[in-house]
């Protein structure tokens, strides 16, 4: 029996479907059944680090004397408490597989959140990598086509690994200690410290604070338009030595601005130097998670959660996106070698989006 061990549901069913398996009439409680076809997933992280009090209870009691917590490599792992059900069943799956399919998402957390799974079951039977980027069905079958083995991608699994490690670390000492500090002075809540989260924090503060102590200042930009063989041109005024400037070089006397702009007006302009020069500028990239996050909360006012469960959807219900969970902006070969084909398809459906030159340039990458 060959087991898949997806992400995540919509992943199994993708892959079930690349099976020529049935997902309406084939499901079974947790998994896909098709032939010899086995396919269940993970609900995200299925295992979770062990607490400090897990090692030893003394650390159930937060104390100074306990600081430094010990940093357990290679951690120990337990199943999270909300998904035991879903665990036992892809642990009594690989009991019974012959060969193990590793369906996690193409990154490092999907790489490592099963193959934790698989070493907590102790398994020593073959493992094959499917890097599923598209849940449509060409892509999920030419994947299923091109399988490496999983020993290839299990570093990019360790590094995810080895960055929850830090973080617990960081965060379980540096949380313990702030906020026995706090007790002291009266304050009984938990503070908690991340790499991420209090590096924010800081960011955030150190702007408050700059607003808070602003002093306002004024500087004054002198411009003149003048009409060049019928072409109008905005020019903007240089200042010199002799100017009253700030340290950015811009003029800071109003009245000797007011006095400029009087100078120069009605006043004809001298064009001492033109250059031309021809430049090459390549498209943007397309977008990934970051920045689309934030031109949505720019044009839209989205939230970057509203942002990412909008792309999720797109994703996963809808099948229009790549995978979304990414910092990468390259579209992979495969892409490549269907963008007639995509192109294609969006003008037949929206032709508002039909560029007015048919001629479009899909050899070009």
């Amino acid at each position: 029996m060959i087991v898949y061990i997806a992400e995540k549901p919509s992943l199994a069913k993708a892959i079930f479907e690349g099976l020529g398996g049935n997902p309406q009439t084939q499901k079974r409680e947790g998994y896909y059944q098709h032939n010899e076809h086995c396919v269940t997933h993970c609900v995200g992280h299925l295992m979770e680090l062990f607490d400090p009090q897990d090692y030893d209870e003394k650390y159930q009691k937060w104390s100074y004397a306990d600081l430094l917590i010990a940093t357990h490599y290679p951690p120990k792992l337990k199943g999270k408490s909300n998904t035991k059900q879903q665990l036992q069943t892809v642990l009594n799956l690989i009991k019974k597989a012959d060969t193990i399919v590793h369906a996690g998402d193409p990154d490092d957390e999907g790489q490592l959140l099963v193959d934790e799974v698989l070493n907590y079951a102790g398994n020593t039977k073959p493992v094959l990598r499917l890097l599923v980027a598209d849940l449509n069905l060409a892509p999920v079958q030419k994947a299923l086509a091109n399988m490496e083995p999983n020993e290839k991608y299990v570093p990019l699994g360790m590094s995810a690994l080895a960055r929850s490690v830090g973080d617990q670390s960081f965060g379980y000492n540096l949380t313990r200690a702030c906020t026995l500090k706090g007790r002291e002075k009266g304050f009984y809540g938990v503070l908690n410290v991340g790499h991420v989260q209090s590096a924010v924090l800081g960011l955030v503060n150190t702007r408050t604070l700059a607003n808070q102590n602003h002093t306002e200042s004024f500087y004054y930009d002198v411009y003149g338009q003048f009409d060049c063989n019928g072409q109008a041109v905005k020019a903007k005024y240089q200042t010199t030595d002799d100017d009253q400037v700030d340290d950015k070089k811009r003029l800071i006397s109003e009245s000797h601005a007011n006095f400029l702009q009087q100078k120069v007006k009605g006043q004809s302009g001298l064009v001492t130097l033109a250059v031309t020069k021809p430049e090459k500028k390549q498209p943007p990239q397309p977008l990934n998670l970051s920045t689309l996050q934030q031109l949505c909360a720019k044009q839209f006012g989205y939230s970057a959660k509203h942002t990412l469960d909008i792309m999720q959807s797109l994703y996963e219900t809808h099948k229009l996106l790549t995978y979304p969970r990414t910092d990468n902006r390259f579209l992979s070969d495969e892409h490549y070698y269907q963008s007639r084909d995509i192109l294609t398809a969006i003008q037949a459906t929206m032709p508002s989006y039909r560029p007015p030159n048919t001629a479009t340039a899909t050899a070009m990458r």
